[in-house]
């Protein structure tokens, strides 16, 4: 067993720091990786629920904040990864779980993801 990731950003290098990382966690499976929003809502709507959605916030077509609204059904866990700084995001939206400042660091994204799994009582070694 293993948890779902989905990662929505318009910058392909970020999608790919991200790719990776989630690669090197023996846990974490790539669901979808997307570099439009509006793509990426329509097709995580339609699909099974995903466990990590790794959200950009400056998009164009649509914010990762709005996006997040859209999607927080579909999601266990939102973690946006910007440049922005943290407290910008909460007066954006101050329902995120985690957020993970660019350039996203492999100690910082293992971290967020071990936070959250012992946070909510999940298994880190499925």
């Amino acid at each position: 067993m293993y948890y779902s990731c989905a990662i929505v950003d318009d910058e392909q290098h970020a999608i790919d720091v991200l790719l990776d990382y989630i690669e090197d966690t023996h846990f974490l499976r790539l669901a979808d990786a997307f570099d439009n929003p509006v793509d990426a809502l329509k097709t995580i709507s339609a699909g099974d629920q995903i466990d990590f959605l790794f959200l950009d916030i400056d998009m164009d077509g649509m914010k990762g904040t709005e996006l997040s609204q859209h999607l927080r059904s579909k999601a266990r866990f939102v973690i946006y990864a910007s440049s922005h700084l943290e407290n910008e995001v909460r007066r954006i939206d101050s329902n995120f779980e985690c957020y993970l400042g660019k350039p996203i660091s492999m100690k910082r994204f293992t971290g967020t993801i071990d936070k959250l799994l012992r946070l909510n009582n999940l298994p880190m070694n499925n």
